[in-house]
């Protein structure tokens, strides 16, 4: 019977029912079963579990073991050495490293930008950059602290989503300003107008990235077609991003925002 279709095997010695979701929090728990009790799950697993963006993911499931410990050695497992006790944080009812320090075994292999974007998802959920600073601060001689200490200052709070995250990096790296997050618009009376993704709020330049919901979904098709009226007619340049802005075609991009700032710091924005 154990063989048969009513279980899956997700791991050697492990059974558990065909109809659970095949999810990794159901392979997770499967893995509980066999994994000794000071184990956590960490590093790509550890961030996945927490929502946060993960560029790549093969499949394994990280565990953590403290120094000392044996890892385990267990097909679709990758195990790393160096838990602390005190980073675990229980998601989903599993043992997880806390993403302040996920943050950090993550900057060992992963790239800039895709380090930047998993940083400023955090400050959206699960951390201050205060935090996040006194963990990286606090830590010395580890594989990976120097970029985590680089990327650290690129992070920023109030960021809705990885691509605005893409956006802001993109143009800072062209040696364009550093374009400010999530700043509310009023008009002369006060009123409020919006809270463009990316804006030069002196210069009246506001930058949205539309994903594809916002071409699917005819609600919020309508607000963004509503809210970049309001703008115009407050003085302002909105630049709406698509994808393909950003990752086809980078260097249009640039050329883009850079042309409309040029314009606007030679004529001043109408008041």
């Amino acid at each position: 019977m154990l063989a048969g279709p009513r279980f899956q095997r997700p791991f050697r010695g492990v059974r558990i029912p065909a109809a659970l979701p095949n999810t990794l929090a159901t392979r997770c728990r499967a893995l509980r079963l066999v994994l000794p009790r000071d184990v956590a799950f960490s590093h790509e697993t550890a961030a996945l579990l927490c929502d946060l963006p993960v560029p790549e993911f093969d499949g394994e499931v990280d565990v953590i073991v403290p120094p000392g410990s044996v890892v385990p050695k267990i097909a679709g497992v990758d195990g790393h050495v160096g838990l602390d006790p005190a980073t675990v944080i229980e998601v989903h009812g599993l043992p997880v490293v806390q993403p302040e320090r996920t943050f950090v075994h993550l900057a060992a292999t992963w790239r800039r930008d895709d380090l930047a974007v998993f940083g400023d998802a955090m400050l959206r959920r699960w951390t201050t950059h205060e935090r996040l600073h006194d963990e990286v601060a606090g830590l010395a001689r580890r594989r990976g602290i120097v970029r985590a200490r680089d990327v650290l200052r690129l992070v920023m709070p109030g960021v809705d989503s990885p691509m605005e995250t893409r956006v802001r990096l993109l143009l800072v790296d062209a040696g364009l300003p550093c374009p400010e997050v999530g700043v509310n618009v009023t008009d002369r009376t006060g009123t409020w107008l919006a809270r463009p993704d990316l804006s030069y709020p002196d210069l009246k330049i506001a930058i949205e990235y539309d994903g594809d919901h916002h071409r699917t979904d005819r609600r919020q098709w309508q607000r963004d077609r509503y809210r970049d009226e309001q703008l115009r007619d407050a003085g302002w340049i909105v630049i709406p991003l698509t994808a393909d802005d950003v990752l086809r075609h980078p260097q249009r991009t640039i050329e883009r925002i850079r042309r409309y700032i040029h314009l606007r710091s030679t004529l001043p924005a109408p008041r």
